[in-house]
């Protein structure tokens, strides 16, 4: 059985091509015999991109029901390093992907905490190819 992956892509203000990346983690999970889940977080309530991000997920959906994806709502700032850890706190995966457009940001994250989770950092996922071989079988 291959591992659980858990894709998290914060949403930020300054987050490029984020429809792209979404669109992208879908069609992966078309060739991916595991478990795959889509974990959205953000304390940016009025992100102009909000709408377009949850209409992109229903499209998808549509033909990937079997991708678990979630939206976490925070109301207060918790800044790039809290959401990513609050994230992989509620990840199911055993392999996490983290999008970040400056991934340098959480050099202090402290990977350690998550003991049993393989987290690969990148700032865009936009090419399945990498993807499968980023992600290979355990």
């Amino acid at each position: 059985m291959k591992s659980t992956i858990t894709f998290i892509v914060p949403i930020q203000t300054q987050q490029e091509f984020l429809i792209e990346q979404l669109n992208a983690i879908f069609k992966f999970s078309e060739h991916y015999q595991g478990f795959c889940e889509i974990i959205l977080p953000t304390d940016e309530i009025n992100h102009p991109k909000l709408n377009l991000i949850m209409l992109a997920i229903k499209l998808n959906k549509i033909t990937h029901p079997y991708v678990r994806t979630r939206t976490i709502y925070y109301i207060h700032p918790l800044g790039l390093k809290n959401l990513i850890e609050t994230s992989i706190n509620h990840a199911l995966g055993d392999k996490i992907v983290i999008t970040l457009n400056m991934p340098e940001k959480i050099e202090n994250l402290q990977i350690n905490n998550f003991m049993d989770k393989n987290i690969i950092i990148t700032k865009y996922i936009l090419d399945t190819h990498i993807l499968q071989q980023n992600l290979a079988p355990d």
